[in-house]
């Protein structure tokens, strides 16, 4: 009577082929899971610093609007870019300075991954690579700032990501180029 059992337990021991195949399947789309959900690091870091950066101008302004200090500006480089703030050296000489502020500035992009562009009333403006900092988005006490579109992109690759600026100090992120 155990004869017959002991020969049915060996002929269904393992695997058959549909069982490996599920699993194999199973296996499969997990994987590709998570690997959209991972995506390509260049994207992910060029979101992360759109939004950096979307964040500080917001920052900034309200911090204005809130002590009502004098006047700030947004200086950019291609490979960074800083607040800066009106200094007044003496009495006829005023200069622009980048705050040493762990927030606002300065910040410096990973090089070779992710560069800015800037444009002001439609035309595109050139950035200094690594020169000091010059004035680009101004923003006043009231809450106004330098009407812009700053594009942060990825070299070599057709990643862009876009923050419109108006004059009513509204910041906004763009996957595509306004039209």
């Amino acid at each position: 009577m155990l004869r017959p059992f002991a020969r049915f337990r060996t002929a269904s021991s393992g695997f058959t082929l549909m069982e490996l195949l599920v699993v194999l399947v199973l296996v499969g789309i997990v994987a590709s899971l998570a690997t959209l959900s991972i995506g390509d690091g260049a994207e992910r870091q060029l979101r992360t610093e759109t939004q950096r950066l979307a964040g500080v101008l917001r920052l900034a302004r309200d911090e204005l609007l809130i002590t009502g200090d004098a006047e700030r500006a947004l200086g950019l480089r291609r490979d960074g870019y800083s607040f800066l703030e009106l200094v007044i050296l003496d009495d006829s000489t005023r200069e622009w300075q980048p705050m040493l502020d762990q927030q606002l500035g300065p910040w410096q992009l990973e090089s070779g991954v992710i560069e800015l562009e800037y444009e002001q009333e439609g035309e595109r403006q050139a950035l200094p690579q690594t020169a000091g900092w010059e004035p680009n988005v101004r923003m006043g006490n009231t809450g106004e700032m330098t009407p812009s579109l700053i594009t942060l992109r990825v070299p070599g690759k057709p990643l862009e990501r876009h923050i419109q600026i108006s004059l009513e100090g509204t910041i906004e992120v763009l996957n595509a180029p306004p039209e």
